[in-house]
Parts: structure tokens; sequence; C-alpha cells
């Protein structure tokens, strides 16, 4: 995707959460200047009021809890007027939260309250006009949701084949890495040997090509340490795995926008660099996790020293999601955090947030 493919994408991302806001002061707007007959404006007045709470809530309740209300509020407007036809439209927008199949029962809802309108709004005076417009409406809404659903497979594939393009990309890298440095040094060290072995079975000194060997095999030595660090996380480089969490936290907070603390419990000691690595990637995973999913307006990041266990805890009070098997982030820090010996546990349901733990031996 190209650079400007992917800045019009995360626009349009952040402005769909906003737009039930727009259609309902349209829909509300439109019902009492212009539609005044067809209901008092008053009552119309409250329920848009009582939809409008209704939305400033949706980071505070499970997905399933804010559509089901989310709907009763749309039918209840509705039944006021047809220009709330307008605002039913959120009802395909805010399923996000909500997973797999559940998503059926509130397309079909939005479909038919949207024939309602289309209709002519409550009371129905042409059932059959109601009948043939709702049914036109759940045929647009399936065909919606197959969409989506595919839509779905085809963003997973292409996180797959990028992935797989970015572990071969680093493959090669190191391989060249390791032929144009290490490989060669140690071709050196090689021939030099078998030099000195040739020229102390000719009874001539020897000490001019073992010190060429040693010589390379320090060269080679440095390149391997060089190599290594530039492996290792930068924010790690001449920092403890506390002060390196705290700068990443620090540093991710003000790039998104978003409240971020870090804090530690326990006494803070030395730990394998290997399991500083870990950590430190965990972290970095977690939040650019909550950066693209949560839209979480705190996040926590907690460091703790045990008795035998470092464990760090991410705690974000977003959206949450249904199941904790997770994508391929989650699934990568799991595998990390497991290959020294520790366990992720993952902790999300929708509306309430998510919190991860991981813990590694000390």
């Amino acid at each position: 995707m190209s650079e400007r493919a992917d800045i019009w994408e995360r626009r349009i991302e952040a402005a769909v959460p906003k737009l039930p806001y727009g259609l309902l002061a349209f829909s509300t707007l439109g019902a009492t200047l212009f539609d005044a007959d067809h209901a008092a404006p008053g009552p119309t007045l409250a329920i848009a009021a009582v939809t409008l709470v209704w939305l400033l809530l949706r980071e505070r309740l499970p997905a399933g809890v804010f559509v089901a209300g989310l709907l009763v509020c749309a039918a209840a407007l509705s039944t006021r007027s047809p220009v709330f036809g307008f605002f039913v439209f959120s009802g395909y927008i805010v399923l996000d939260g909500v997973p797999g199949a559940w998503k059926i029962p509130p397309l079909v809802v939005t479909a038919l309250l949207g024939g309602l309108s289309q209709s002519g709004g409550w009371p129905i005076e042409s059932p059959a006009l109601f009948a043939v417009l709702a049914a036109v409406n759940v045929v647009i809404a399936g065909t919606m949701y197959a969409a989506a659903l595919i839509n779905e497979e085809r963003h997973a594939q292409r996180q797959e084949m990028e992935r797989q393009a970015g572990v071969l990309e680093e493959r090669q890298r190191l391989a060249r890495e390791i032929h144009d440095t290490l490989a060669q040094d140690l071709t050196g060290v090689i021939a030099q040997l078998e030099a000195a072995a040739q020229a102390r079975a000719r009874g001539a000194d020897d000490s001019g090509h073992l010190e060429a060997a040693a010589q390379l095999a320090r060269e080679g030595l440095a390149e391997a340490r060089r190599s290594v660090r530039a492996l290792g996380p930068g924010a790690l480089e001449g920092a403890r795995l506390p002060e390196a969490l705290e700068q990443v936290t620090e540093s991710w907070s003000e790039r998104n926008g978003v409240r971020a603390a870090f804090a530690t419990t326990g006494t803070p000691r030395p730990v394998q660099p290997e399991v500083e690595v870990t950590l430190l990637r965990a972290a970095q995973e977690a939040l650019a996790n909550v950066a693209r999913h949560a839209r979480a307006s705190r996040v926590g990041l907690t460091l703790s020293y045990m008795e035998d266990l470092v464990t760090l805890d991410v705690r974000d009070d977003g959206v949450g999601f249904a199941h904790t098997n997770g994508g391929f982030g989650l699934t990568g820090m799991r595998q990390r955090v497991e290959g020294v010996g520790g366990a992720l546990v993952v902790e999300s349901a929708p509306g309430e947030g998510t919190a991860i733990s991981a813990s590694v031996p000390a």
C-alpha cells in the first residue's frame, strides 16, 4: 500500500467513529425544522438527547450492549420522523467490536429500520412497500456483511504476505552481512593457519602467519559484536530496562497523543539481555496494538521485579475485543516470551479495555 493511500485509510478510520454524531445532528435538525408536522419537536429532541448521551458512553460499554441500546434509540427516533433514516445508517458502522456472526441481528434490525424510514415512517401506511424496501435493505446489509468478511480475510492475507516479505528481507540482509564480514574473516584465519602449518613443516618462522590469524580473529569478533548490537533494541543502548521502558512509553505517548504512565515495583536488578529484549519488544508491540486498535484514553505499564520472575503488565481503557488469540502481533509476542521460558496472558472483553501480562524468569 502506498504512503498516500495509507494516510487516507487512517483518516477514514479516524472519521468513521464520529459519523454517528453528524448523522444524529443532521437528522434531528431536519426532523425539527422541516418535519414538525409529523411529530412534536419536544419529545423528538428529548429522544435525540438520550441518543447523544448513549453515543458518548460507547467507550464505557460492552460492544453488544452499546449496539443494542443504539438500535433502540434509532427505532424510537424512526417512529418520530422518517428523516431519522439518515441516523439509522449508524447501525452499519458501529459493529467493529461485535464478534463474528453476532453482527447479523443488528444488521437485520438496521435494515428493517431503514425500510421503515424509506416507506414513510410510523405508522406504516403501505405494508407492501415497507416489506419490499425492508427486503431490499436486508439484501444490501447481507452484501455489506459478506464484503466485510472478504475484506478482513484479504487484510489478514496481506499482513501475512508483508510479514513473510519482511522476514525474507531480514534473512537476506543477515546472509549478506555474514558473507561480507564474518565469512571472509574466517576464511582469512583458515588461510593464515594453513600457511603457518606449511611454514612450520619447512622449518620456517610461522609467527607472522599466527599473528595475522589472531588479528583477523579479533576483527571478526569485533564485527560479530557490532552485528549483534545492531540487531538489539536501540533503547537498551546504555540504559537499563526500566529506563528504556520509560523512554519508550514517553515517546509513544507524545507521538500518539494518549496519556501513558510507566511504573516499577520491586527492586530492579540485572537480568539476561535476551529477557530485557523480550520485555522491551513486548511493550513496544502492546503499545502499537493500542495505537492501532484500542481507541484508548489511558495506558499504564508496570514492570514488577519479584523473587524469581520479572513481569510486564500493559493495561488500557480502550474498546477491548471478544477473543484473545489475536493476530500476528500477539502471536509473535507470545512466541518471543515463551522462547525465554516465560508466559503471556491476555485479558480483554468488548468495552472493558485490554490487559497484557508477560512474565519471564529473572
